[in-house]
């Protein structure tokens, strides 16, 4: 018996020492890796603190994770070449401009005729998920946030649930709604 439980507890002690050395290897290539990235140059030239970047850069990756997709600039995600995400700065209302306006985030200000904008916070604030090519968009947010639909006329965004089945619609555009429950929700179509 006393054999055993040695054998589980050296077991148990691998393991953990594998764990704590898989976990400072990824932080030190991380922070390796986010010292000389051009996207941690590109955020401390928008005026990001060390801390700010490696924030922003975890929310990236969180959601590079969870949808795929590729890192085009400091905040900004090519989820799959439909869309770009705009990712906002951890406690910040709004996504930066990083890119010089090389990459436009249409869903900043004013929604343009012709978009359907998701938003990750309520009141049209946090990152955002522009759509304008009529598509499936995955949705990654669990929480309350928000959405515009400022598309052609009349055109009914329809919000699908795991299984892709259309379980709600909007009114057809122009339509908003401020506070928008995204926990069901996993893809819009937006026409």
């Amino acid at each position: 018996m006393r054999s055993r439980l040695t054998k589980v507890r050296a077991m148990f002690a691998v393991a953990v020492a594998t764990l704590a050395l898989s976990f400072s290897a990824g932080v030190a290539s991380a922070g390796a890796e986010g010292a000389t990235s051009p996207y941690a140059s590109q955020a401390r030239q928008s005026g990001l603190t060390a801390s700010q970047t490696s924030a922003l850069q975890h929310e990236v990756d969180r959601y590079l994770a969870q949808m795929g997709g590729k890192q085009v600039a400091a905040n900004v995600i090519d989820l799959g070449g439909k869309n770009l995400m705009f990712v906002a700065l951890p406690g910040e209302a709004h996504p930066r401009d990083m890119t010089k306006g090389a990459l436009d985030n249409v869903c900043d200000d004013v929604v343009p005729y012709g978009y359907f904008c998701a938003f990750s916070g309520t009141d049209f604030n946090g990152t955002s998920i522009p759509m304008y090519s009529c598509a499936r968009y995955p949705i990654p947010w669990t929480a309350d946030g928000s959405w515009i639909n400022n598309q052609t006329r009349g055109t009914v965004a329809n919000f699908l649930d795991d299984g892709g089945v259309s379980r709600w619609h909007d009114d057809g555009a122009y339509t908003y709604d401020r506070v928008a429950p995204w926990y069901w929700v996993h893809w819009v179509k937006n026409c």
